[in-house]
């Protein structure tokens, strides 16, 4: 049986060591560096994890978003996971934010192995063994690293519920089972930003549901910005490659409904037809695979089985 843990005990088996990749004025972004405890010397396959968050909340380590079973994954393959926080909307663009993820690529080269050995000097990263992975927001972030980083960067994707393009959401929908927020809750953060502020991280509840508010009434495009770039789904169109991807993703998700990622997996496939882009879909809302194991569902085991396969081999 794997390691099992809650959002309390999530890192309990990790070494957490916790620094910067960038500097914006005075204000540093995040970077965790997870270690397994007792991990042998040597060099080590590397595991990039971008957080969830509708591109408007989140950071590296709130444990409730990062899913139970990525847990052994790093351990039993004796994985080091870089974590970062990012640039968020509305306060900062697209364009900003897809900066972070160049200076994150030029950061684990230059950087990551003098850090490393300055923590632990009997351990080294395999930059040629690298997975990078995301959920929902995350997986924009991990396909938008796939399709801003030098080519052969990662050896694989694997991703859950990603965010692939600027979804068409109405005040008239549901989302996680209740009424669409109200547009004065929009209007009332919009009047609490203040300009020039950084912000890269957010705790949940904090910003929550922030993206589906821009997007629903019409205030997404004036903040995040626009062009094909900006969305995986339009900017795969002028990729010259990927690489194997893995998607999990819930049929009653109301967050990022499904749809999309079938359409983008759909268009995938037609761009790249010599490389895997496998979707399993299973009934669930929206993080429904928050606390599961591939012990007790074949379906993730078998495809953990060929992300690893993928990424190591």
């Amino acid at each position: 049986m794997s390691l099992r843990t809650t959002p309390e005990t999530r890192f309990d088996s990790l070494n957490v060591y916790t620094t910067s990749y960038k500097k914006i004025g005075d204000h540093e972004i995040e970077v965790n560096i997870l270690v397994p405890k007792g991990i042998s010397p040597g060099k080590h396959p590397l595991m990039v994890k971008w957080h969830g968050g509708g591109l408007t909340t989140g950071t590296a380590l709130y444990p409730q978003w990062f899913s139970a079973y990525m847990i052994p994954l790093i351990i039993r393959n004796k994985a080091i996971a870089v974590v970062p926080n990012y640039r968020l909307t509305p306060d900062h663009t697209g364009d900003e934010i897809l900066e972070d993820i160049a200076s994150l690529g030029d950061w684990l080269t230059s950087s990551l192995p003098t850090y490393l050995a300055s923590k632990d000097s009997s351990i080294e990263p395999d930059f040629s063994r690298i997975l990078v992975t995301g959920d929902s927001a995350g997986g924009w972030m991990a396909l938008q690293s796939v399709l801003s980083l030098p080519e052969k960067t990662f050896r694989a994707c694997f991703i859950q519920y990603p965010v692939v393009n600027a979804i068409p959401y109405s005040p008239n929908d549901t989302i996680l089972g209740g009424p669409f927020p109200p547009k004065k809750n929009l209007d009332d953060f919009l009047a609490t930003m203040k300009p020039g502020t950084v912000v890269s991280a957010a705790i949940p509840p904090n910003r929550s549901l922030l993206m589906p508010l821009l997007l629903g009434y019409g205030r997404w495009d004036e903040f995040f910005g626009t062009g094909p770039h900006l969305m995986p789904d339009t900017r795969i169109e002028t990729a010259k490659s990927f690489v194997p991807t893995y998607i999990v993703h819930g049929k009653d998700d109301s967050i990022v409904p499904i749809k999309w990622t079938e359409k983008f997996v759909e268009r995938a496939r037609e761009l790249f037809p010599d490389t895997r882009f496998d979707l399993v879909t299973r009934p669930g809302e929206h993080g429904f695979d928050d606390s599961i194991y591939e012990e007790d569902e074949p379906w993730l085991a078998e495809m953990i089985k060929n992300v690893e396969k993928d990424w190591l081999e």
